[in-house]
């Protein structure tokens, strides 16, 4: 992996700021330097890309889910539930899923959350 220097980026740096023009040094996978403004980090041997405008920002992750799928086989099957039951099997479902032990803590022996 390369070292390489963004210039004249649209710079959205993911902490609520208002975007910016910049540069972006990244070395490896790694980023190493962000600088405001044109020239802002001397290129020492990085291959330069000129972003032309184009927006750098930090990865974004497709984080949304369905508590109301209740396992049924096709859509139709899904609207056949009656609405008090499905409202009362969404909660149940979300509930088990917001307390079930993430997978990269240790957690204690399982209990069942039905």
């Amino acid at each position: 992996m390369g070292t390489y220097l963004f210039t004249q980026a649209r710079i959205i740096d993911g902490s609520g700021a208002a975007p910016f023009t910049g540069e972006v040094l990244v070395q490896g996978n790694r980023i190493q330097n962000i600088g405001r403004g044109t020239r802002a980090i001397p290129p020492a041997g990085a291959t330069v890309i000129d972003a032309a405008g184009a927006t750098l920002m930090p990865g974004m992750v497709e984080a949304h889910t369905h508590f109301a799928w209740n396992d049924a086989p096709t859509l139709e099957a899904i609207q056949r539930m009656p609405t008090e039951e499905h409202v009362l099997w969404t909660a149940r479902r979300s509930t088990r899923n917001a307390c079930a032990p993430r997978p990269h803590r240790r957690s204690s022996p399982s209990r069942d959350r039905s």
